[in-house]
């Protein structure tokens, strides 16, 4: 009986931590697409803007 118990508990902490790996692995890549977002407006923004000014001459 007992080991059903640790077996059932085991199972409960495998499926707890699934879902909390799983949220955490989810905020993680929307912070890592916002980054690459805003890296790609900032950067990409100041390349172009190189490009006119380089251009005048």
């Amino acid at each position: 009986m007992t080991a059903i118990l640790v077996f059932a508990a085991l199972i409960a902490a495998n499926v707890a931590y699934c879902i909390y790996d799983g949220r955490r692995a989810e905020a993680a890549r929307q912070m890592d697409d916002f980054y690459r977002v805003e890296f790609k407006k900032t950067y990409g923004a100041r390349a172009a803007e190189e490009n006119v000014l380089n251009g005048w001459y």
